[in-house]
């Protein structure tokens, strides 16, 4: 049996290559390890611990946008130290247009989700502490309430409901 270590590094396809190294740089604070311009591909890292977490693969200005109703990957998330954290990352899409999907208290962990370029789903959260939450909630994986300084955003309960319409 296979027994991976961690996962190591995704990549994504873009529609333009200089608009989601600006994004992921100057939104998600990571750095350029290695553009590649002969294969049109920047690989990004977001302590310069690895070669790369994030590699970025232009396509085109004419890809077609993931579609929620077809298969492959829903959205990937970023773990930040502390609620303090959230709260300026939030503040910093708002700040710069990045369009929140929704935020959630899920019960173990606090996210916002948001959008990048190419409109692949991300999500920044931090952990709350399992122990307090199982004696709290029978499933602390379901919780659904909207972070209390996004009130004005959607929530995930928001979310399900509109994909129930």
């Amino acid at each position: 049996m296979i027994h991976p270590e961690r996962i190591a590094h995704i990549v994504l396809k873009v529609r333009n290559l200089e608009q989601s190294r600006k994004f992921y740089t100057e939104i998600l604070g990571m750095q350029v390890m290695k553009h590649v311009p002969e294969i049109r591909a920047v690989f990004l890292s977001f302590n310069g611990r690895d070669h790369h977490e994030i590699a970025i693969f232009e396509i085109g200005d004419n890809a077609e946008a993931p579609k929620m109703s077809n298969t492959g990957m829903l959205h990937f998330a970023m773990r930040l130290r502390t609620e303090e954290d959230l709260l300026a990352a939030y503040e910093e899409f708002k700040a710069k247009g990045v369009p929140v999907s929704f935020t959630v208290n899920h019960g173990v962990s606090k996210s916002i989700y948001f959008r990048d370029p190419d409109d692949n789903e991300l999500e920044v959260y931090t952990d709350n502490d399992i122990a307090e939450l199982d004696a709290i909630r029978p499933n602390a994986y379901l919780g659904m309430e909207k972070l209390d300084f996004a009130k004005d955003d959607r929530g995930l309960a928001d979310v399900i409901a509109s994909m129930r319409h």
